[in-house]
């Protein structure tokens, strides 16, 4: 992986302003501010593709309605904000990302596409001044695992619902539940992820963090919710055509190999994208955690139905 740098201490310079920045989540906001970051914009089309299965699920377990004010959390490129908008037709939704590469390509999208209730925010969902009570539904694709202090975020997250407000969030489950990347890692010779192999020592932001369902529960509870479900779905991943698999796999080479090495990953990775070929493309099962709750009391739109 490249360096990332961070800047300064609790505060992140974001396409040259300096953005609040919980100092726990200062090493990750570097990262997604930096060359991880400017990878997935890149490559947005790839990953949208590949997490865009999500989306529906996230929709229906959050309720939107035509007229919801929504949040999406860690939006990145925008496509789970996209979705939300186009539901909430008379409403409108947020995203809310660190990294300045992903959502200058969420705001462009949503221009092309003439999304008008949509809006992309620059922030740190820990600390963020949200409105208290603004939102109606609030979802995360992947995007809540990577918090220094996840209580805090959750609770942030939490105030800002309105009452009988609903949260749907997706976190993967361990590593090794989750065939796609295991079988990557392998193709690709890596070793499991450091948080995978420490996950004894403690709590360590990154994919999995949040790969322990008691840990889901637990943070929606602290956070105010009731109703809290954690549900675990398995829902293959689609990597496009062999074609389109393939390059989008190779993106995922290191840039420290050697020619030799880069051969191997590479016929390495077409041997698994050829066993998993379908009629319906490169199929890949995953393993996620889906955690809804609600606000207590009742909104306003819910006292008139």
């Amino acid at each position: 992986m490249r360096s990332r740098r961070t800047v300064g201490k609790g505060v992140v310079k974001v396409d040259n302003r300096a953005v609040p920045v919980d100092p726990t989540n200062a090493a990750q906001a570097g990262r997604w501010d930096g060359a991880e970051g400017e990878d997935w914009a890149l490559n947005h089309q790839g990953y949208e593709r590949l997490l865009s299965v999500f989306d529906r699920t996230l929709l229906e377990a959050g309720a939107v309605r035509p007229n919801d004010r929504c949040l999406d959390v860690g939006c990145g490129t925008g496509p789970t904000t996209r979705a939300l908008a186009r539901r909430a037709v008379n409403g409108s939704a947020v995203g809310l990302d660190l990294s300045g590469p992903m959502l200058q390509v969420a705001r462009e999208t949503a221009r092309r596409a003439a999304i008008r209730n949509v809006e992309f925010v620059r922030g740190d969902a820990q600390v963020y001044p949200f409105e208290p009570g603004s939102f109606d539904v609030a979802v995360s694709r992947m995007g809540c695992m990577f918090f220094g202090d996840p209580a805090t975020a959750f609770a942030n997250v939490g105030r800002a619902m309105r009452p009988g407000g609903r949260v749907a969030f997706v976190a993967w489950q361990a590593w090794a539940a989750n065939r796609w990347l295991v079988e990557i890692d392998t193709a690709l010779g890596d070793d499991p992820p450091d948080s995978e192999a420490d996950a004894a020592s403690g709590y360590t932001p990154g994919p999995f963090s949040l790969a322990d369902p008691a840990i889901c529960a637990e943070l929606l509870q602290r956070a105010g919710f009731i109703d809290i479900a954690v549900e675990g779905l398995s829902i293959p991943l689609d990597f496009g055509s062999v074609d389109v698999a393939q390059a989008f796999l190779e993106t995922w080479i290191g840039d420290d190999l050697g020619d030799d090495s880069r051969a191997r990953a590479k016929a390495a990775l077409h041997r698994l994208v050829i066993d998993n070929a379908s009629p319906d493309g490169v199929l890949l099962e995953s393993a996620t955690w889906l955690m809804t709750g609600r606000r207590p009391g009742r909104g306003a739109a819910d006292q008139h139905r």
